[in-house]
């Protein structure tokens, strides 16, 4: 991650919300405290007095543990079950493994960007749910289920598109690299929603987290792209990640409480393996022979490599059809918003970024060129993309046809 250094100068935790961090780690004490014999009469002090503090914060702390304003966990999934009629079947268990006996109820809203983002509950379990996610044809069986509820104060949210047109929501696992095992959390991860009242009711799920319940555990929702230097404070070499509390946007950074005695380190490892293995026969696949379509998009990218912006008409054709030129404005941290769908020939081209135009356009130039496409090896789905930095600050994007003839 850039500029890391600098970054670990700042604190690690957000200064506005220092109540939930204390609460997490009086509660944690707390509950270790039930789970040890009490062999004296200072172990039985010091539990009550443990748990009372933890009873005042509770009761004190607003913005943490305050009494539910939403639905509870159970009744969301009863509620989406109402309004999934049609497919009431496909969510099994899960209510009852959202009931309080079976799953961890939080109730925490964090509040950034407009969005007031309330961390409901979660739940784990093996076959919850009659529908599978299949992944490298494995089917996905072992999941956990996040729930949220939303709401902007402008903003109408309506579904789930709406929800991740504005949102990546993620969780991160503290002591594996993100950028080298995000698989091993991320593997199918989807979700549903339904409205209610005005709020957003949203059911992320994932790979089973429990066996990683050793290890600190978190949720970030954000309307930025992934887990970038703009939004959080991230470095697995020193077991960091807090928000970045100079971004202006949603970053909300949440703690999953999970149990330890969950986690299943000999699972973690083997899936490691899995995943280490999968990585060393793909580098292994790079020194393969090409295959004939390999070989043509190849061949295809450079001739793309010779375009210039003063030679591209020599090259490539611009597209005139609807969208094929679209306009762009950064916003305030100087990021242009990509939210691009483009269908061409069949294809269709879509992409979701946030780039810096310092990295588009650096050392002052004004044009950015890049290809798109090549679904499936087929070179007519291949375009180039070609954008103008205007004397107003906004970027435009002018789709073209590459002429190979030429």
């Amino acid at each position: 991650m850039k500029h890391m250094d600098d970054i670990l100068k700042q604190a690690l935790t957000p200064k506005d919300e220092p109540e939930f961090w204390l609460n997490q780690n009086i509660l944690a004490q707390s509950k270790e405290g039930t789970r040890m014999k009490k062999k004296n009469m200072n172990q039985k002090k010091f539990a009550t007095i443990v748990c009372s503090m933890a009873l005042v914060l509770i009761i004190g702390s607003i913005s943490v543990y305050a009494a539910w304003k939403y639905l509870m966990p159970d009744q969301v999934i009863d509620e989406m079950s109402q309004q999934y009629e049609q497919a009431a079947w496909e969510f099994g268990d899960l209510k009852d493994a959202f009931s309080e006996e079976n799953a961890v109820w939080i109730n925490e809203t964090q509040s950034y960007g407009g969005f007031d983002v309330t961390l409901l509950g979660v739940t784990s379990g093996e076959n919850l749910t009659n529908y599978k996610y299949i992944t490298d044809d494995t089917e996905q069986t072992d999941r956990t289920y996040i729930l949220f509820a939303v709401e902007h104060e402008s903003l109408t949210l309506e579904s789930s598109r709406d929800f991740e047109g504005y949102f990546d929501i993620f969780p991160v696992v503290m002591g594996y690299d993100y950028e080298k095992y995000n698989g091993l959390f991320l593997s199918g991860s989807g979700g549903r929603e339904f409205k209610k009242d005005g709020v957003l009711y949203y059911m992320f799920e994932c790979n089973n987290l429990e066996k990683f319940a050793d290890h600190d555990i978190y949720m970030c929702v954000t309307d930025d792209i992934g887990l970038t230097e703009y939004s959080y404070l991230y470095d697995n070499d020193k077991n960091m990640l807090a928000r970045n509390t100079e971004y202006e946007g949603l970053n909300a950074l949440f703690s999953v409480p999970l149990d330890p005695a969950k986690a299943n380190p000999k699972a973690v490892a083997d899936a490691i393996k899995e995943a280490d293995d999968a990585r060393q026969k793909n580098l292994e696949k790079e020194n393969l022979p090409l295959t004939p379509g390999e070989k043509a998009l190849q061949e295809a990218y450079a001739f793309l490599e010779q375009i210039t912006p003063e030679n591209i008409t020599d090259y490539a054709t611009p597209l005139t059809q609807e969208n094929a030129i679209q306009t762009f404005t950064p916003d305030s941290q100087g990021r242009v918003h990509l939210d691009i769908s483009f269908e061409y020939k069949g294809f269709l081209n879509e992409s979701h970024a946030k780039l810096p135009l310092t990295h588009m356009f650096p050392d002052g130039e004004a044009y950015y060129i890049t290809s798109s496409g090549a679904q499936n090896y087929n070179l007519d789905s291949l375009l180039i993309e070609l954008y103008t930095l205007n004397e107003d600050g906004t970027v435009t994007l002018q789709f073209y046809e590459p002429n190979f003839s030429k």
